[in-house]
């Protein structure tokens, strides 16, 4: 068997867009709601290309976005997830909604993950047929290949759907709502 190296195309990861107003003597719940609220946004600048299955690193740089969205959530469960004990400002629904929530990102996080996975095997099934000297694995190589872009195609369909029934529900703004992006922060004395 020769010893042939495929050759992956890296592509550079999207970088987080800057946050603003953040501020230290903010409430944590209130740098909670700024800070998610622009990490949904940066989710949804991705959103125009989701439509072309060969937009491969916009795919790619959405999954990363709502990656970051997911973590940052976990770490703002508090604000969201759990009663608080001093205040009844989170409630126990609060702590369903929020769950369901991020199960919803969490999906969305998966299905992409998947139609990245397919992209990595097809680029290197794809370098190492052409690079291989051995006409009897080609065959078998055409093989994977072809599994690969049906089970990509596949993923992508059911990620098309899943985001347009999220759209179709107006989960953006739901979720917005819920993080307190769609209200005013309330004013303490």
């Amino acid at each position: 068997m020769p010893n042939v190296r495929p050759t992956v195309r890296r592509t550079e990861m999207a970088k987080a867009h800057k946050i603003m107003g953040v501020k230290p003597l903010r409430s944590y719940r209130e740098n909670a709601r700024i800070i998610l609220s622009q990490k949904v946004e940066e989710v949804y600048t991705w959103e125009p290309f989701i439509q072309d299955a060969a937009r491969r690193e916009e795919l790619h740089n959405m999954r990363i976005s709502i990656k970051r969205l997911r973590y940052t959530m976990e770490l703002f469960r508090l604000a969201y997830g759990s009663p608080k004990i001093h205040s009844g400002e989170v409630t126990m629904a609060d702590n369903k909604r929020f769950t369901e929530f991020l199960k919803v990102i969490v999906d969305l996080q998966e299905i992409l993950g998947d139609i990245h996975d397919c992209d990595v095997v097809l680029e290197i099934l794809t370098d190492y047929g052409t690079q291989s000297e051995q006409a009897t694995l080609t065959p078998g190589i055409a093989k994977l290949i072809t599994q690969a872009r049906e089970t990509r195609n596949a993923d992508y369909k059911t990620f098309l759907a899943k985001w347009e029934q999220l759209s179709a529900a107006n989960f953006k703004h739901q979720l917005l709502s819920f993080f307190g992006a769609a209200r005013k922060p309330k004013t303490r004395y």
